[in-house]
Parts: structure tokens; C-alpha cells; sequence
């Protein structure tokens, strides 16, 4: 198998494992954004709305307590089509503040027992991980202590059977591991972003200047406005690329208090500039798609954009050739994290059920629209999977 030794002081021995699909993992059990199951035997928010009485506006996002809500339900729901219960929670992610928050809100919600891990490569610090016994969260910067983490937990008492569910993120941890392969990932959604100002702005559209725009909003000091939402940020910077709003101006009306939400930019953007005819007519079909979506209350509102990263996201799966360097393969491929994939395959040959449960939209993860019908859904397209083995490891706990 392909080896390489990422860092000389600290080596991991990575391998390239073969083509491999998210689905040999998960099957249809997938939730994106919607939380509309992709298998439909599995009901959503729709009708967690009436049965949970939710009065909430739009969709919930990952980190909101109703979000928790509708994921335990669906859980709930989950195991009875499976004749199981839930008694333990478990959870695979790659960020504190946003995959162990949401474990946090679903422990708290449920009481049951449960733990978290959250996985970050840093291959030029040693091994290291740590657990914290008052959230439940076991962080480690290396993919391989899931190993440690499941070893641990198994020890502790949590039974990791068929009445454990396990929640497993995508971007970033199933797939394009952080810290290891996440700029893979970052690389595709960018292709699919300039693709998609490119179609609006055609030749006038300027990419340095683009690029320029979008690092400066993309920052937490405007994340009032941008929501930390990436449909968000590119809508913004489409604009201010279109050149009929200065960027410092906008800056100025955001930090005097006149725009303090992207819908208040959204309607800037129609009664200043849309309204005044100083756009061209691929520019005005552009804005009234986002603009009737944020009247609507969807968290996804640039679907243009997303069907783009869709495309792109699937020309960064099983790209290049099988002897690739990993070095380079990591760069340009996205692709499976195979500690998440044998941890995830040993936890559903003890029974459990294993459900990847991701705030990536829809639009930017299955063929919903009729102009990319005939393609896979992410889930269900192969690339190479690369990472440390640690099945021997999984064997000895049984």
C-alpha cells in the first residue's frame, strides 16, 4: 500500500486503503441540512413540527436546542423501525464549538449516556488527547485515538450496541479529515463559488478582487451579518464583485449599525441597487433567487452556488490515479477518513445504529435539482480512503 511519513519529528504513517463510499458506512441513513432523511423511510422536520409541536420559523441549525429536538426524535424513530431503543448517544466530529456543542445540546436534552470525540491532525505536536469529564468530550489531534476514545468509553461502561446511536459528521470527519485532507474540501466549495460568480458576471468578473472580499468578511467580527454562513459570505461578496456597492461603504453602514443582518443586506441590495436598474439581468436573477429564499426563512439561500460546490465536490472524489503520492493526494483529492471508517464499520457490526447527521446543504450534497440528475450523491460516490488502520486495536476490545 502507498505509505507516507507526513512529519519527520512526528511521523504518521498514513495508507491508502482503496475506493471506499460514504453509504458502505451509513447507507441512506444520511440527514443534511433539511433534516429530511435521504432514506425515507425515515420521517424529518416536517413532521417533527406537528408531533413535537415545534413553533419555530424555517430550519433549525446544528447548534440551536430545537435542532437537538428534531435529531432525537428522529433517533427515536430510527430504532423503532429497527425494533431498538436509544439509551446512549455518541458522537464523531472534528470542532468543539460546533460538533461538541450539538453532542452537548443532545446530552443534555436526553440525560442519557453517552460521549463525544472530537478529532483534529496535528502532526507536527505529539500524540495527545484529553478527555473532559464534565462535557463528556474527548479531544485528540490524531484521527487514530478514536481507537483510544472507543477503548476508553467501552471500559467506562457504555455498551455500544444496538441501542447506542452513533451521530457522525461529514465534511471534515468522514470525509476530508481536519487537519489532514480539509483543504480538499475548501479547495471544491471555492471551484464551485467562482463557477458560479463567473455564470452571473461573466467577463466582468474579477477574482483577485473576489478573493480580496471574501477573506476580509470572512472573519468573526462580521459574523453578525454573515452568520459564519458561507451562502452568506459568497451572495455578499457576488455583490460587491458586481461593483454597484463599494466595499468600503458597505463596511461602513455595517459598523455604524445601519446593516446588522444579512436580510437587512439583502434588502439594501433590492431597494438601492435592483430597484435602481443598476444591475445586469443575470445579476437581477440572481438576487430575487436569494432574496425570495431569505423571505422564506431558508438557511440556504445562494442554491445556485451550492449546486455548483455539488459538482465540484464530486470532480474532488477518486480524481487522481491510485499510485498518487499521498502527499499530493491529501492536497487535491478529497477523501475518506479511514480511522472514522473502521471505527464506524466495527460500531455497526456490534449493532449500532450509525447515522451521519451534517449541516452541509442539501444543494451541495445530493442531484435534487434537474440539471444535475444524473450524478451521485456524495454519500454514495467512491474515493480513495486514507488513514491509519486501527482495526487491530478495535478487535481486541471485542
Amino acid at each position: 500500500m502507498d505509505q507516507v511519513k507526513t512529519i519527520q519529528d512526528y511521523p504518521i504513517l498514513l495508507e491508502n486503503f482503496g475506493l471506499a463510499a460514504m453509504s458502505e458506512l451509513f447507507d441512506d441513513w444520511v440527514v443534511y441540512r433539511s433534516l429530511e432523511p435521504v432514506d425515507r423511510r425515515l420521517k424529518g422536520l416536517k413532521s417533527a413540527r406537528v408531533q413535537l409541536g415545534l413553533n419555530i420559523d424555517g430550519i433549525p441549525r446544528k447548534l440551536d436546542d430545537a435542532y437537538a429536538q428534531v435529531a432525537l426524535w428522529m433517533f427515536e424513530k430510527a430504532q423503532s423501525l429497527r425494533r431498538a431503543t436509544v439509551d446512549e448517544i455518541i458522537f464523531i466530529g472534528d470542532t468543539l464549538s460546533g460538533d461538541g456543542k450539538a453532542y452537548q445540546n443532545l446530552h443534555t436534552l436526553s440525560q442519557l449516556p453517552g460521549s463525544c470525540f472530537i478529532g483534529n491532525e496535528q502532526a507536527d505536536q505529539a500524540p495527545l488527547y484529553s478527555k473532559d469529564e464534565a462535557t463528556g468530550i474527548f479531544s485528540a489531534n490524531r484521527w487514530s485515538s478514536l481507537a483510544d476514545w472507543l477503548t476508553l468509553e467501552k471500559g467506562s461502561g457504555l455498551k455500544l450496541d444496538k441501542n447506542t446511536v452513533v451521530v457522525v459528521d461529514m465534511d471534515k470527519t468522514t470525509i476530508g479529515a481536519r487537519g489532514r485532507n480539509d483543504k480538499a474540501i475548501d479547495s471544491a466549495r471555492l471551484k464551485g463559488l467562482y463557477r458560479t460568480v463567473g455564470n452571473v458576471l461573466g467577463d466582468d468578473f474579477d477574482a483577485k478582487l473576489f478573493e480580496t472580499h471574501y477573506d476580509r468578511l470572512n472573519r468573526t467580527k462580521y459574523h453578525h451579518v454573515t452568520q459564519d454562513n458561507q451562502d452568506y459570505l459568497a451572495y455578499m461578496c457576488l455583490v460587491l464583485n458586481n461593483g454597484a456597492i463599494d466595499c468600503v461603504d458597505l463596511l461602513a453602514s455595517v459598523d455604524n449599525g445601519d446593516i446588522e443582518t444579512f436580510p437587512q443586506f439583502v434588502r439594501y441590495v433590492e431597494t438601492c441597487i435592483v430597484g435602481g436598474g443598476r444591475v445586469s439581468e443575470t445579476m437581477r436573477q440572481a438576487h430575487t433567487a436569494v432574496h425570495t429564499s431569505v423571505q422564506a426563512g431558508d438557511p440556504t439561500p445562494f442554491k445556485s452556488f451550492r449546486r455548483q460546490e455539488f459538482l465540484a465536490t464530486l470532480e474532488y472524489m477518486n480524481n487522481l490515479a491510485d499510485e498518487t503520492p499521498l502527499a499530493e493526494r491529501l492536497n487535491r483529492e478529497i477523501t475518506i477518513t479511514q480511522e472514522v471508517r473502521e471505527a464506524t464499520l466495527w460500531l455497526r457490526n456490534r449493532g449500532c445504529l450509525v447515522i451521519c447527521l451534517s449541516d452541509k446543504p442539501d444543494e451541495a450534497s445530493a442531484p435534487n435539482h434537474p440539471s444535475v440528475r444524473d450524478q451521485l450523491p456524495i454519500h454514495r460516490a467512491q474515493t480513495h480512503s486514507v488513514g491509519v488502520s486501527i482495526a487491530d486495536a478495535l478487535a481486541a476490545l471485542g
